[in-house]
Parts: structure tokens; sequence; C-alpha cells
């Protein structure tokens, strides 16, 4: 009983062995590249304009990226309509999806917004259509660079509905 039980012994210790060496640490994994992506739901911009700092998550009035605001566009109408504060910079992308841009553009890829995402703009993050009388959001990514923190997010606008927008966004890294 002796030899049986050394034997059990020494294929117990194996076994252990094989599974401890078998278990894999995961933590400096870099093919898992997943990507916090974090959803954001404005406030009725018809109650007050709303003012929302993307690299706190949070909104703030005061230290602000990405400004929702109705702007006047003459006759007494009012359009809602996003813009960038001048610390920051825009790129556009019409060509890869959201969920596809994985890094930073080049550094010269970066523009001020100068009105391009507002309202009437090149890249408008909003429209209005004026014959549903419908607002729609933008297929575009925005990526924007932050002068200050030298951060870069992207910003996908994916719904609006009476004033409310709902954006998704995430911290890009450089390349």
């Amino acid at each position: 009983m002796g030899k049986t039980m050394k034997k059990l012994i020494n294929l117990l210790s194996i076994i252990i062995v094989f599974v401890m060496m078998s278990c894999e640490d995961n933590n400096g994994d870099s093919s898992n590249n997943e990507m916090p992506i974090k959803e954001v739901t404005t406030t009725n911009v018809n109650d007050a304009a709303y003012y929302f700092n993307l690299a706190e998550g949070s909104q703030n009035a005061n230290l602000w990226h990405l400004a929702y605001q109705n702007m006047d566009v003459g006759g007494g109408f009012a359009m809602p309509s996003f813009s960038l504060s001048n610390s920051a910079m825009l790129a556009v992308e019409s060509s890869m999806d959201f969920e596809s841009i994985q890094n930073s553009p080049a550094p010269n890829s970066f523009a001020p917004e100068g009105g391009r995402m507002q309202y009437g703009g090149s890249n408008s993050a909003l429209t209005y259509n004026m014959t549903t009388h419908q607002v729609s959001v933008s297929s575009d990514t925005y990526i924007i660079y932050d002068t200050v923190s030298h951060k870069v997010f992207k910003v996908h606008f994916d719904d609006y509905s009476s004033g409310v927008v709902i954006f998704r966004y995430a911290e890009l890294t450089s390349k």
C-alpha cells in the first residue's frame, strides 16, 4: 500500500503543477483591447445649456469640452447645437464606425472646431429636416483633442428626442 500511496501522491503533484502552469494571467495581455465606452444622456436643451467635461466624465459648466445649447438661427427660431470649447481641437471620422476607432489620429489631423459641428456647419452633429420637422444625429464620429490635458476622445451622437441627446465617448490611446 505504501507504493500505491507514493504513486498517487506523485500523480497528484504532477496534476497540481500542470493545473498551476496552465492558469494564465491576463492582466498584461495586450490582445484585450476593450476600451471603456461611456454613455451620456444630456438634460433637455430647452431647459438650459448643457456643458460636459470629457476628462472628468461629468457635467461641468466651468471647465467643459462639449457644449449643447440652443443656437439662434434667425427669424425667431433656435436650433439645438453642439460646439467645443476654445481649448479643444476637432477631427471628423466618417469612414470608420465608432467601435472600430482605437487610436488617436495624427496630430496634424486636428483643427479648431470653427463651427463645423454646430447646427448648419459642414459636420453638424445635429441636423433639422424641414420637410419632416425632425432633428437627427450625424453618423460621423468626432475626435476631440483637449489641448490642456493632451487627451483625445472619440464621441458619437446616438439619438435625439425632444431636446435630449444620447452620446457615447471613450478616451483614445496615442499611436
